[in-house]
This record gives structure tokens, sequence and C-alpha cells, in this order.
């Protein structure tokens, strides 16, 4: 029995140490050559596929390369070896599709402007495009084409960095969404540009101070052209029958707001005028009160007024209540640190300023002469001159009647504020 045991236990190790490793091969062999074809069936058909679009896009090329002619020389960069007359129509295909661009809107505010194609220039370099837009004097200042730039970029989608000053030139630096590259863009006067402009002599004249003078005197007045406007004081014995005749007439009035002078109160300017220590409140209450007695007066101007014009915040004031009633400002410019004109501007409002007073320091030949040697010299520079006399008596008037008359024969033509208020009213806001 134990012998028996013993053979048993041999044969099982044998089967163990012996076995059969060709079967464990062939399984081996089988296995590598099913992986084989599974990969080399797709690799297969994907060499003949590549080969196949190969033959397609040779059969599609001359067999022999084609000389360029002397038009694809010229359009070939520097920098590249070749660039065949397709990739041209490509470049020319992406510059005409430049619409809507940070550029496109530059132009189109410029043409806004009334600034002809030829007259700005443009220059590129890596991260900064740079516009050089002239302005004429004679029809804008560069607060206003700065102030309509701003507004016009910022409406699509332009971020203003910052803005530089300086004496005949402002500069407004812009980045617009999708691009890192920045816009400059340098305003300023350029007289040169437009000296040969034709432009029609015109000047408009504002008559002060009526409401205080009625019968034969104010008849007189309203016996003169009828372009030339009148100025009325609130609150005065004839100001509301002068408001009446001249509407009747169709002429511009404006309303002469009293203000604050330097030396008040020894220097009087008037019933209830605006000044400096007033708040908007109080500006507010005398401005509707105004604007209420003289409904028709289409604008206003500043009576005296050498301190309150010189402040912002008053003006700032005066400008929102008359923004408000759709009414234009005229600053007179009783001191040369005026900020009402700028100041209305920025409130959107129309405006005007005055060039020279007419009768001041009096009504002599000599300051008549003196005057209009003045207007002629504005003239050559400005598209139209503003000129503001007084109605106190009659030597004004005839003073007044023989100036229209020399102006006209000078070739001067009359008009109205709201006649030049093309350039002065920013149409495009």
């Amino acid at each position: 029995m134990p012998k028996v045991r013993k053979k048993k236990l041999r044969k099982v190790k044998r089967r163990r140490k012996g076995g059969n490793p060709g079967i464990f091969i062939l399984t081996g062999f089988i296995c590598c050559f099913l992986i084989w074809i599974i990969i080399k069936e797709p690799a297969d058909k994907n060499s003949e596929l590549s080969k196949a679009e190969t033959v397609s896009k040779n059969s599609e090329l001359p067999v022999k390369p084609k000389k360029k002619t002397k038009k694809e020389v010229k359009a070939i960069s520097p920098n590249a070896s070749k660039i065949l007359p397709k990739d041209k129509k490509a470049q020319e295909t992406t510059i005409d599709n430049t619409k809507n661009t940070p550029e496109s809107a530059i132009t189109t505010t410029i043409e806004k402007l009334g600034i002809p194609k030829s007259y700005f220039r443009k220059r590129n370099t890596e991260n900064l495009t740079i516009f050089n837009v002239p302005i004429d004097k004679s029809e804008m200042d560069l607060v206003y084409a700065n102030m309509i730039f701003k507004g016009e970029l910022e409406r699509n989608g332009a971020k203003f960095i910052k803005g530089m000053d300086s004496a005949g030139k402002q500069t407004l630096l812009f980045s617009f969404p999708d691009t890192a590259k920045q816009y400059e863009i340098n305003i300023f006067y350029d007289n040169n540009l437009y000296r040969n402009k034709q432009k029609k002599r015109t000047i408009t004249i504002i008559v002060d101070d009526f409401g205080t003078i009625g019968g034969d005197l104010l008849t007189g007045f309203l016996a003169l052209d009828k372009e030339v406007c009148f100025s009325i004081f609130p609150e005065e014995e004839y100001s509301v029958q002068t408001m009446k005749l001249a509407k009747e007439q169709g002429r511009l009035t404006l309303i002469h707001i009293p203000m604050e002078p330097i030396g008040y109160p020894e220097v009087n300017p008037g019933k209830n005028p605006i000044l400096v220590q007033y708040d908007e409140r109080q500006i507010e209450k005398i401005m509707t009160r105004f604007i209420e007695q003289l409904p028709y007066c289409e604008g206003a101007n500043n009576h005296m007024g050498s301190l309150a014009t010189t402040d912002e915040e008053v003006m700032n004031a005066v400008m929102t209540i008359l923004k408000k009633h759709n009414k234009f400002f005229l600053d007179s410019r009783t001191t040369n640190v005026s900020v009402a004109y700028s100041v209305a501007q920025k409130n959107h409002l129309k405006s005007y300023r005055n060039d020279l007073f007419l009768d001041s320091p009096n009504i002599s030949q000599s300051t008549m002469d003196a005057k209009l040697n003045q207007i002629i010299e504005l003239s050559n520079r400005n598209q139209n001159v503003i000129a503001i006399t007084h109605c106190h008596n009659y030597d004004k008037l005839d003073y007044l009647k023989r100036f229209i008359n020399r102006l006209k024969a000078a070739g001067f033509t009359l008009i109205p504020l709201t006649d030049i208020d093309k350039y002065n009213v920013p149409e495009i806001l």
C-alpha cells in the first residue's frame, strides 16, 4: 500500500512538471495574429484613403510649376516665398469685411462732424491706431468735437481711457472690446486747411435790455430788420408787451437773466438776480418764474453776471432748467473767464457766445469804424459773428441803424441765432 501511494504521488508531480507548453504557445500565437489583423485592417484603409487623397490633389496641380506673372510677383510679400493669387483674394476679402469695427465707428463719427475724408489722417502701430483730425475753428470748438467723439464711441462699446489737453489740441484715448489695440484721436485747429473754404459773411445782432422801454422808442426798434433779436428783462413794465409784439413779427426773443456781477450789491444787476450764494432749488424757482412770464422767448442770455458766469455750479443749475424747457443759451461774455458757454455745451444745450459789444465803450463814429473792422476780421476766421448792443435811447437806435447799413454794404447778411445752430447743436446726440 505504501508503494502504491508513492507511485501516484510521482505521477502527479510529473504531470505538473512536464505539462504541454505547445498549447500555451499556440494560444499566444493565435491571439497575436488576431490582434495584428484587427490593427492592420483600418490602418490599411486609412493608408489607401490617404493615397487616394494625395493622388486627387496632385491631379489638380499642373505637372510643371506655373511661372508668376508680373502682377503676382508684385503682390508677393518680401517675407513670403510663395503667395498664390488665391491668397491675395483672401486678403482682399478680409479688408472688405471691416464694417462695424472700431475704425469704422471712428470714421463715421468724423463724417458726422462734417469733416471730409481727405482731411483726416490715420496711422497704425503695433498696439495703437492714431487718427489726426483737423477741426475748423469757425464751425466748432475742441470741447464740442471732444464731446461728440466721446459720446459716439462709447455708444459703440468703446471705453474712454484718458484725455490730454494742450494749446489748440486735445487727445483722446479709447479701447474697444475684443481687441488689445488702443485708439488715439488727436483733434486740433487747422485754419490753413479750411482757409479756401467758401463762406457767406453773416452776422447776428442781439439788442439787450428790452422791457424798460415802450412807446415810440420801442416802435422804432420793432421797425428794424426782423432778423435782429431782442433780449427782454423779466418782471419789467413792457416785458410781456415787447415779447408779444416781437412774436407777431416772427422775431426771435431771449430772456435777459440778471446775474450777479463783481462788485455786487454796489453794482445792481436788476430785479431778482441769480446770485452765487443760491442753491439749485432757489435758482430753479427764479428761472421757472422768468420762463413762465416770457413763454415765447426761445432762449436766454445773461445780464451782467461777471461773477455768476464764472461759477460752474451756478451755471449747471441754470442750464438744467433751460434744457428742461428746451431753451438755448447765449453767453454774453461779460467776463473773459466765463464758463457759461462750455457748461451749456456739456449739458448738451444749444449754445452760443457773444463776440463783441457794438456800443462799447460808446456810440461814436470812431467806435463804429473800429467795431466794423473788428467784425470783418472776425468773419475771416468765423462762419458767423455775434454782436450785442442795447436799446436805452434814440441815439442807440440811430447808431444801430447806421451800423446795419454799413454791415450790409460790406457784404454781411443779418441772420437770427437759430439760423447758426447747425454747428452748435449736436444733432447726432
